[in-house]
């Protein structure tokens, strides 16, 4: 009877409305170094784009056929899609500026962990500039060389 209740006690604490009232702070639960990794991966992102370098780029994200990004409803899976699509959209912009604010880092075990960021960004073909603002999602996994990205997807409304 004792251990049912003491099993009846655990499952209160850890369903919604039971327990504590107060959700436990993502970065409560995530290492400090993975969010510090996975920012300076974040930052290294927006930098390639800021330089307009693919080859900057490439070396952020995974080289096989499960890494996806979703941009503007179209969907790239495999390496060799995202690559066409990053030469593509760098030599379409004759500038990329980037902004990120409020990024969220939390870890999906001990080699994985997502990232959500509001991001604005800003391309310019010389001509006409073109304002996005919108949420960024990464989901990044660590590997020999550092943390890659595995799946990005970006949202925005369009005016």
């Amino acid at each position: 009877m004792r251990s049912l209740l003491i099993t009846l006690a655990i499952l209160v604490a850890g369903c919604p409305g039971g327990g504590s009232r107060d959700p436990v702070a993502p970065s409560a639960v995530t290492p400090k170094e993975v969010v510090t990794a996975v920012k300076a991966t974040i930052e290294q992102w927006r930098q390639g784009y800021e330089v307009r370098s693919v080859e900057t780029l490439a070396k952020l994200y995974a080289h096989d056929l499960d890494v996806v990004v979703v941009q503007e409803g179209s969907t790239m899976i495999g390496w060799s899609s995202v690559e066409a699509y990053l030469k593509d959209r760098i030599a379409r912009a004759g500038q990329i500026h980037i902004r990120l604010k409020d990024i969220q880092i939390i870890a999906l075990g001990l080699e994985a962990a997502s990232a959500t960021a509001t991001m604005t960004r800003e391309l310019t073909d010389g001509t006409t500039t073109v304002t996005e603002n919108g949420t960024l999602s990464l989901v990044v996994r660590r590997t020999a060389d550092g943390w890659v990205i595995s799946s990005e997807h970006y949202s925005y409304k369009r005016p």
